[in-house]
């Protein structure tokens, strides 16, 4: 109680909160990584097909992501706003996943499509929108502490970049003996008890009186909305969000042709993501020193610059394995503190649309950050392949043009680097650090008062 009456997050809160992304990003590093390759050489679906309907399903999803922040903002229980989310949907993600990776008998190619349509709208679109959305607002009604947020924020990322990991790693090795269902089934599991030490571990302090009773205000749609867009720092957050997920989508579905064809060795590919991946996960080690010490815009701002230089590099280096790999370690330094921040700054968003409006709607504004998020997933999909297309790739030849070798190298290299430079901008225009502690003093006096 000593931790919760400063204010304060115990570690233990913080690794629990780590443990719900670890548990939905069970799903998304097997959608990412597995699910195309299920859906083209197990379904038997037509890759177009497939990618087309990941781009159309956005569409829907953004409007998912809208009702699902209206909802949080109207939601009230004894666990909070966010956090009975956790335990709700824990269930459906599990039956969700289950119906992903499953071969229906007797369905012929236009009916598979269509019960891949339905279950990916409903997984994707609409349960892992339920789980994620109010999860990714839960951290802002943790605690008002910004140093809080950004430690846990930085956990949170190690925990789900070794989860990402280890997917990758044992997928492959037991997918041969078990196949895709009873997989998925394995995977179920593990995916809902991380869901349930996140929920059991985490507590909604903003708004608890001394007794643990949480206080909810019910923020209606037609109050909320007008203030959040009252709010400066949303429509940055949200295209933030947007290119950082082109970036970092483009960037992965690139990659698999740079090493395939531009280097001739696609086994350079899982070594490639652990250069990456483990600077990344040390850089966020020293994340929360470096926030308190130049706080959270300048540490994220110094890492887009390395991004921009360790993708120059990589655009630089031909085929010079020793400089690509140099560029990588330098991207995944760099990457670190960008993916954690920008999490922790969307809780700060929150209360700056509080302090600024008097409204707080951690579920619209989480809403509509999501939607930039998953906008930018779509697009990053879309602008891979046609960087491929432009260079005029075809798949089904042995040597590709010199064109088509030109245009992975640009994507893998250089656009990586004109988007990391847009992402510096926009970084340097969320100055809301300035604003932070007497929003922080202000809103604390504000919910103390309350309760």
């Amino acid at each position: 109680m000593k931790t919760q009456e400063k204010g304060r997050l115990s570690l233990g809160e913080k690794f629990a909160y780590g443990f719900g992304d670890c548990g939905a990003n069970v799903y998304v590093a097997m959608g990412m990584s597995f699910l195309t390759a299920f859906y083209t050489d197990t379904m038997g679906l037509a890759a177009a097909a497939v990618g087309t309907m990941m781009l159309i399903t956005r569409v829907f999803d953004g409007a998912t992501d809208l009702i699902m922040g209206a909802i949080v903002d109207r939601t009230k229980s004894k666990y909070g706003k966010a956090r009975p989310w956790l335990l709700w949907t824990a269930p459906l993600m599990f039956i969700g996943f289950l119906l992903l990776f499953y071969v229906p008998e007797g369905f012929g190619q236009s009916q598979r499509l269509a019960y891949a349509y339905i279950t990916y709208i409903f997984t994707n679109c609409i349960v892992y929108t339920a789980n994620n959305l109010p999860y990714n607002a839960l951290l802002s009604r943790m605690t008002l502490n910004v140093q809080d947020r950004a430690t846990t924020a930085s956990i949170r990322f190690i925990m789900t970049q070794i989860t990402s990991l280890v997917i990758n790693a044992v997928t492959a090795s037991v997918l041969a003996s078990v196949g895709w269902f009873k997989l998925a089934v394995i995977y179920g599991i593990v995916m809902v008890v991380m869901l349930l030490i996140s929920f059991f571990g985490c507590k909604e302090h903003i708004g608890a009186d001394e007794s643990g009773s949480i206080q909810i205000e019910e923020v209606p749609f037609r109050v909320a909305f007008p203030a959040l867009l009252k709010n400066k720092y949303f429509y940055l957050q949200a295209l933030l969000f947007m290119i950082l997920y082109i970036n970092t989508v483009a960037q992965g579905s690139l990659g698999f042709y740079f090493y395939n064809n531009v280097l001739g060795n696609l086994a350079i590919m899982s070594i490639a993501s652990f250069a990456q991946t483990i600077p990344a996960v040390l850089s966020n080690f020293a994340n929360p020193v470096l926030v308190q010490k130049f706080g959270k815009r300048k540490v994220m701002m110094a890492g887009s610059v390395m991004m921009i230089v360790g993708s120059i590099m990589i655009g630089l280096a031909g085929v010079n394995l020793p400089l690509i790999m140099v560029g990588i370690v330098i991207k995944g330094f760099g990457s670190g503190p960008i993916m954690s921040g920008i999490f922790a700054m969307t809780a700060d968003v929150v209360d700056y649309g509080e302090w600024k409006t008097g409204v707080r709607s951690e579920g619209l504004v989480n809403s509509c950050t999501s939607f930039g998020m998953k906008v930018g997933i779509g697009l990053g999909s879309a602008v891979g392949s046609w960087i491929l297309a432009f260079g005029g790739y075809d798949g089904t030849t042995a040597v590709q043009s010199a064109s088509a070798l030109n245009a992975i190298r640009f994507g893998f290299g250089y656009f990586g680097a004109i988007l990391a430079v847009v992402c510096l901008v926009i970084i340097f225009a969320m100055n809301i650090d300035k604003h932070i502690k007497q929003i922080q003093t202000d809103l604390e006096l504000k919910h103390n008062q309350k309760a």
